[in-house]
């Protein structure tokens, strides 16, 4: 089973984030996983810096790391050829090395920057045109494409990776895991392992069988928030930053991070546990990946909100003899 370490452009100044990378391959990560926000989830303290550019310092800084987003949405903000052309790029100069994710995303990327916030539904169909472009670009062809909401004229990617760059889509519900089926070598959810196993994989098996596609090809991977300190009130009070992504549901029309800060102040700090495990021990980490392992993961992705985020690294890394 793989460990990914996911880096957090909300939370981490870009040079420190350059920091975790390297401190994650060095203790044996497979992955490392960035979020592609405009604004963040959090207001005081809180950083965003723009994930394309800050990829391609993390693989030059590191050697056999695989490296991608998660999550790259192609709502407004991006148009899915644009998002073609870069992972290409990336993927033409770290072969093997280089993943994008494709999701529904949040208003918080579309709307301070003008763009609609359109219902799930819309969101679902512009989410599958740019699977289909994406994939037409990346196989090489002369890609004309008149979608529901994207398209394009006569397109052509001129540089393209000597391996493929694995597209996966990331999602919570059973209509995206069933576009993931469709269309992913790779599906991450944030979903808990009792709605993955009941909802998310028959969705996600569906799909592969719409297009003739083998399911068990398809890479499962989630999204697993902990807070890991030797003293406990201080891995909870490091929760505090991510109680916005509690308050506010990834379908809300809300983008200002002051609002989003707000609005977390109505979530009790007794209920911040919710958002992830809380703990002083590491053995529970270990728990928490043989639990995946069993319900069928491969690859476990730790969203680390961690006080000290190179110790908890480094605690990860000594479990990694124990994942392979």
């Amino acid at each position: 089973m793989d460990l990914g370490c996911f880096t957090a452009h909300e939370q981490y100044p870009p040079g420190r984030l350059l920091e975790h990378v390297a401190a994650a391959e060095a203790a044996g990560f497979d992955a490392v996983w960035t979020s592609d926000h405009f604004h963040p989830w959090w207001h005081t303290g809180a950083e965003c810096g723009a994930a394309w550019p800050w990829l391609g310092s993390a693989l030059e800084r590191t050697d056999d790391v695989r490296i991608g987003t998660g999550v790259t949405a192609t709502v407004g903000r991006y148009h899915p050829g644009l998002v073609a052309q870069t992972f290409a790029t990336l993927g033409a100069m770290y072969p093997g090395r280089v993943h994008c994710t494709l999701a529904t995303g949040e208003a918080l990327n579309e709307k301070p920057l003008g763009y609609d916030w359109p219902p799930y539904a819309e969101r679902r169909r512009r989410l599958i045109d740019a699977c289909e472009i994406v994939r037409s670009l990346w196989n090489g062809e002369v890609c004309d494409y008149e979608g529901h909401h994207w398209e394009t004229d006569d397109a052509k990617l001129y540089t393209l990776p000597d391996e493929p760059v694995p597209l996966y889509v990331a999602g919570n519900g059973p209509e995206t895991a069933r576009v993931a089926g469709r269309y992913a070598d790779g599906f991450l959810t944030l979903a808990d392992v009792e709605t993955y196993r009941t909802e998310l994989v028959p969705a996600l098996e569906e799909g592969a069988a719409e297009a003739d596609r083998n399911p068990e090809e398809i890479d499962r991977i989630r999204q697993f928030s902990v807070s890991y300190a030797e003293n406990y009130d201080d891995a909870l009070d490091a929760v505090e930053f991510w109680t916005g992504s509690m308050a506010v549901d990834f379908d809300d029309d809300v983008y200002h991070p002051p609002r989003i800060e707000q609005l977390a102040e109505t979530v009790p700090r007794e209920k911040w546990t919710e958002w992830g495990l809380v703990t002083t021990e590491i053995e529970d980490v270990r728990a928490a990946i043989d639990r995946h392992r069993e319900a069928g993961f491969d690859e476990i992705e730790f969203l680390s909100t961690s006080p000290d985020q190179e110790r908890f690294i480094e605690a990860v890394g000594s479990l990694t003899a124990m994942t392979s």
